[in-house]
């Protein structure tokens, strides 16, 4: 198979589809990038021609090539406790408020959390140490932390629950020993069963409704860069349902989706609530 890359019509037709199916713009300066890419598919399913693999991507017999190739084709680089002062704020402020308000019986002993477009896991998986970080206030609560995404390759990475040194770059020493266990050969680190105990992944594209009971707390960081104003428009009317009376919207700096929140309250620039 000796193919160079995509040829200009090829490209378009690609993007297109990317853009329709998962709400993605991709620059047209990545044609280099996505015809690599798309050739690891062809490969894979023994197609011999980028127009051959396009049209069966586009046929009903080639739905089931969809995730694969969108798979392939999405970028899936993230690392734990990427922007601190979120997590910090979870592990803070945001238990603080949730605890002082169960205690005072104004909400029930439950939190949810949904990590959307969590890639790899290490989003939620933040998370979820910092929820084990106040175990002890916690007992008796029923925790949940949902991270989903569109790529299912991402996902058995995330379920897994096993990475290397550079997506522990910012996890210090106290919190490794503690939550995670060394592979012998120093070069991996598993999550602690303990820490994965509340946190589940599921399949989403975020263009889609979820259809799960509403969340006290939506991440949506570092993937809106990536849409469009009209693609980001829909995702954000479909997060805003799953966030309950109270929650909140936590984003990260450079989604630009300020004047897309309607009536949500903006506590921080990257943090907004839902009005009671």
């Amino acid at each position: 198979m000796n193919l160079i890359e995509l040829t200009d019509d090829e490209f378009d037709l690609y993007l297109a589809l990317i853009y329709r199916v998962a709400g993605i713009r991709i620059a047209e300066t990545k044609r280099v990038l996505v015809s690599n890419r798309v050739r690891r598919r062809l490969r894979a399913t023994g197609i011999e021609t980028f127009a051959a693999y396009y049209a069966f991507l586009t046929s009903a017999k080639g739905a089931g090539e969809m995730p694969a190739f969108l798979d392939a084709v999405t970028t899936n680089e993230t690392y734990f406790f990427r922007d601190q002062v979120h997590y910090d704020w979870v592990g803070g402020e945001f238990l603080d408020a949730m605890i002082a308000e169960a205690a005072a019986r104004r909400r029930p002993r439950s939190l949810r959390i949904w990590s959307a477009a969590c890639s790899t896991g290490e989003e939620p998986y933040s998370i979820a140490i910092k929820l084990a970080d106040r175990r002890a206030e916690l007992l008796g609560w029923r925790l949940s932390v949902l991270g989903t995404d569109i790529s299912g390759a991402a996902l058995d990475v995330a379920r897994a629950g096993v990475y290397e040194e550079r997506a522990l770059q910012r996890v210090d020493a106290e919190t490794r020993k503690k939550r995670f266990d060394a592979a012998p050969d120093g070069k991996r680190w598993t999550v602690k069963a303990d820490v994965r105990a509340p946190v589940s992944f599921q399949s989403h594209n975020l263009l889609k409704p979820l259809g799960a009971e509403p969340f006290d707390c939506v991440f949506i960081k570092n993937v809106l860069i990536y849409f469009d104003a009209a693609s980001k428009q829909t995702v954000v009317d479909l997060a805003l349902r799953s966030i309950a009376k109270g929650g909140v919207l936590v984003t990260g700096p450079t989604e630009g989706i300020h004047g897309m929140l309607g009536s949500l309250d903006r506590l921080k620039p990257w943090l907004y609530r839902r009005t009671a």
